[in-house]
This record gives C-alpha cells, structure tokens and sequence, in this order.
C-alpha cells in the first residue's frame, strides 16, 4: 500500500508524530465502535500504512509549495 516516492531524506521524527496521533485516532474510534476489528487485526500496521500516506501527503505538498532550486527555471 506504500507508495514508492523519490530517494531522499525522511523526517522520522514527523513520521512518528502522524503515527502516534493516527493510532490514538484508531484507538478511540475502536472503543467507539466505529471501526471494527478482528482476531488478526494489527492496530499498529494500520497505523504505519495511514501515517506513511499522510507523511506523503504533506512531504508533497511541501515540495510544491518550496521554491525551485537555483539555476532552475
């Protein structure tokens, strides 16, 4: 489910933020009954596939919105 993006450096410390707010997100909605779950469900997968999505997200909206570097038109 990950995307395969460009090589470059990762921000694991903002990944780890997304995924801890994403899994108490998960966590809450859980005990709500909003999500079901089973035997074999993996809270924390889900969690690392949503964060890594949201990362990309915004990694990609980051780019967009930086300048270009120089000597580039």
């Amino acid at each position: 489910m990950i995307s395969v993006r460009e090589p470059g450096m990762v921000n694991y410390i903002l990944l780890y933020k997304i995924r801890r707010i994403v899994k108490k997100i998960l966590k809450d909605k859980i005990a709500d009954d909003e999500i079901a779950t089973t035997p074999k469900s993996c809270i924390g997968c889900l969690a690392d596939d949503i964060s890594w999505e949201i990362y990309y997200l915004l990694k990609d909206k980051e780019d967009k919105d930086a300048p270009p570097p120089p000597g580039e038109s």
